[in-house]
């Protein structure tokens, strides 16, 4: 089922649970090793506990597509 998703910059995240809307900004490789990369994206937090401005944080590729599979965020791809 991992294979279905595909994340991009400027897709969508929602936390319809805490209304919380994320923005994927940028997909990097955490230990920044060709042989053994570990992928992750940059998130801009947008709703109730993300103050005026915004909050980021990073998530593992692996990690966000287990919480939308488990149906915790609901994913939205961009155009």
């Amino acid at each position: 089922m991992e294979e279905d998703i595909s994340l991009s910059p400027g897709d969508i995240l929602v936390h319809y649970d805490i209304n919380e809307i994320g923005l994927l900004l940028n997909r990097f490789d955490v230990l920044k090793d060709d042989n053994w990369p570990l992928w992750a994206w940059d998130i801009l937090w947008v709703g109730r506990d993300a103050q005026d401005h915004g909050r980021y944080q990073a998530f593992t590729e692996e990690g966000l597509i287990g919480l939308i599979i488990s149906g915790v965020f609901v994913h939205y791809k961009s155009t």
